[in-house]
């Protein structure tokens, strides 16, 4: 019989253990939404502007901001100004 309490004692912790770790883990998660501005500034440093425009446009209003924003507008406004060129000539 004391066999058996342990054992159903061990799955309890060991089930207690796992939701407080699984808790944890997805309180620990976070959402590509949740970064920084100056942390997606500088991830759009790697996209070209035209890549930039056309995938973070009319997402939401923060993106929409932030591609208007003095950190990208220049970029995405050259890269759509080269674009309209080669397809116009």
């Amino acid at each position: 019989m004391n066999e058996v309490q342990q054992k159903l004692s061990f799955d309890g912790l060991f089930e207690e253990k796992t939701i407080k770790f699984l808790n944890e883990f997805h309180q620990s998660m976070t959402c590509f939404e949740n970064l920084s501005n100056e942390l997606l500034c500088e991830m759009f440093d790697y996209l070209d502007g035209f890549q930039l425009f056309q995938t973070f446009s009319n997402l939401n209003s923060r993106f929409e901001q932030l591609i208007h924003s003095s950190c990208v507008s220049i970029k995405t406004r050259f890269c759509i100004y080269q674009s309209d060129k080669v397809l116009n000539t």
